[in-house]
């Protein structure tokens, strides 16, 4: 009888042994299932810290007033030579310039990033450099891409972030007038212009011509309406050394200019960056007169007609339905009229364009209501450039000014890669 008792008793502490091995062990899982959650989530936390050091980055490099260039040769410090080291470390033991933090105090401890309740959650180092096909230590930029290094730290955690940025732009003009299209409508009479100019007015001296089409019949259609009389064939200068300086220049456009697809996606591109969207109900108009300043070039989108003048204006304007010019007016870089590409400057007032000018058609003209821009065209149609009896300084095709305008446009992320 105590055998059997002492047997029952031996089963029960090996079964209560059994428990507690168990239990040790749930407990024990859930321990790790909490450290794996909890470094999960702050693995996420600091890659996110990463990400908004480049976003801060980018935008500091948008809004900058000095060029690549220039932002490169700072970042590289006294020996003018960029690290190419993806180690924090040995970039804050070297004599490289962080993009942030800015301030030399927060050098070697990084950015703070602040939560609502002023809480620090965690730190950040955004390093500038060159990109590879330039040489990552090189601090001279030809094409506006650049390298982002970012590091977040946050509770013991780093991550570490490389992107690859390009500015954001619109295509290059090959002439300081660009009729992306035949040019059904081309009236010249009784105008005063004193002139289009394709010679470049800014600093990189990248003379275009006067006029660019892309119809042969364009050329000859354009010169015979400019020898008059008045004989105004002078008044078009440029590249060529011709007057007037007119030719088909489809050749040098960008793919994107070529397609009302391509055309379609830069109108959109350049919408989710305007500064100013204006929606006018069909058969209203919006009016442009004094727009931006000479430091602060906006982008102005107007899905439908506009109203150009009285007034001085900065940056990009770009036009969905037809611009008529009803006042004196300078615009200082492009003048986009991608949609309907009518354009009327008929005497109401002296205009200049210092810049460029560009005019597509990718919609028709079955506009209504329901339908304010038209349908869109299986390819690039028929423009109206209606200069009868325009007068004023003209359009002067100036990269400078036209790079100026670019600058409200972003750096976009082309490549990203976690390290």
């Amino acid at each position: 009888m105590k055998s059997v008792r002492g047997a029952a008793l031996i089963l029960a502490l090996l079964f209560l042994s059994f428990l507690a091995v168990l239990g040790g062990a749930l407990l024990t899982t859930s321990t790790i299932d909490v450290w794996i959650s909890d470094n999960y989530k702050t693995d996420t936390q600091c890659l996110y810290l990463a990400e908004a050091g480049i976003e801060q980055a980018r935008e500091l490099v948008r809004v900058s007033s000095r060029t690549p260039t220039q932002l490169l040769t700072s970042a590289a410090g006294p020996d003018d030579t960029l690290s190419t080291s993806t180690d924090l470390v040995t970039l804050l033991a070297s004599d490289d310039q962080p993009l942030i933090p800015s301030d030399t105090a927060l050098r070697v401890t990084g950015q703070p990033l602040i939560d609502s309740s002023g809480r620090i959650i965690g730190r950040y180092h955004v390093w500038l450099r060159n990109d590879n096909a330039e040489s990552m230590a090189a601090p001279m930029d030809h094409n506006q891409v650049l390298t982002l290094l970012s590091f977040g730290v946050m509770r013991g955690t780093r991550k570490v972030i490389e992107v690859t940025i390009k500015k954001a732009k619109f295509p290059k003009l090959p002439a300081a007038v660009t009729f992306d299209g035949p040019a059904s409508v081309f009236d010249y009479a009784d105008s005063t212009l004193a002139g289009i100019d394709g010679n470049d007015a800014g600093a990189a001296r990248e003379d275009e011509n006067a006029v660019g089409v892309v119809d042969d019949n364009d050329v000859g259609r354009i010169v015979n309406a400019l020898i008059g009389p008045p004989d105004l064939r002078a008044t078009y200068s440029g590249v060529s050394g011709i007057h007037p300086d007119v030719a088909n220049t489809e050749s040098e456009m960008e793919p994107a200019l070529k397609r009302v697809s391509g055309l379609e996606n830069l109108v959109s591109a350049i919408t989710a960056n305007a500064s100013d969207v204006y929606s006018p109900p069909f058969g209203a108009v919006t009016a442009i007169g004094n727009y931006g300043m000479p430091a602060n070039h906006r982008i102005a989108v107007v899905n439908g007609d506009v109203n150009l003048g009285p007034g001085v204006g900065y940056g990009i304007l770009l036009a969905r339905g037809d611009l008529r010019v009803t006042g004196s007016f300078t615009w200082n870089g492009l003048i986009l009229i991608i949609g309907q590409g009518a354009l009327h400057w008929n005497g109401a007032g002296d205009g200049s364009i210092n810049g460029g000018l560009f005019l597509a058609r990718t919609r028709a003209n079955d506009r209504s209501s329901e339908n304010p821009l038209g349908n869109l065209l299986s390819s690039r149609g028929e423009i109206t450039a209606d200069f009868n009896g325009a007068r004023g300084s003209g359009i002067h095709y100036n990269t400078s000014i036209i790079e100026a305008a670019n600058q409200a446009l972003p750096y976009n992320p082309i490549a990203i890669r976690e390290r």
